[in-house]
């Protein structure tokens, strides 16, 4: 079980889900912003985290991936409590489907750098 704030919620497994996107991969997934997506979870609900970034109905599972990432899956996971989650929704994440601030880290790694005096 995972605990943000208000949100708790259990994710079928504690680590990223097979195909999830790493790195550069994500250039291919135009519809993942780089930064987490906070969202409203009602308890006892049933959600579908997408995984491959192709969906258009970001953080959630649109089915995209079925085109767009053959092999890929949605993590499907139940909320335990009412609450605000950031959910992760550059796919980087090594605690799906929270944001754990790989955006970050990626986003430093990327920058180009400044001009030398």
């Amino acid at each position: 079980m995972l605990r943000l704030g208000a949100a708790a919620v259990r994710a079928g497994r504690d680590r990223a889900p097979p195909g999830a996107l790493r790195g550069p991969a994500l250039s291919s997934a135009p519809s993942a912003p780089p930064q987490p997506l906070v969202v409203e979870l009602k308890a006892g609900k049933k959600y579908a985290w997408c995984s491959c970034g192709h969906s258009k109905t970001q953080p959630f599972c649109d089915g995209s991936h079925r085109t767009a990432a053959p092999g890929v899956s949605p993590l499907r996971f139940t909320a335990e409590a009412d609450g605000a989650a950031p959910l992760c929704a550059c796919k980087r994440t090594r605690s799906p489907p929270y944001c754990d601030g790989s955006h970050r880290e990626h986003r430093q790694q990327a920058a180009p750098p400044g001009p030398r005096p």
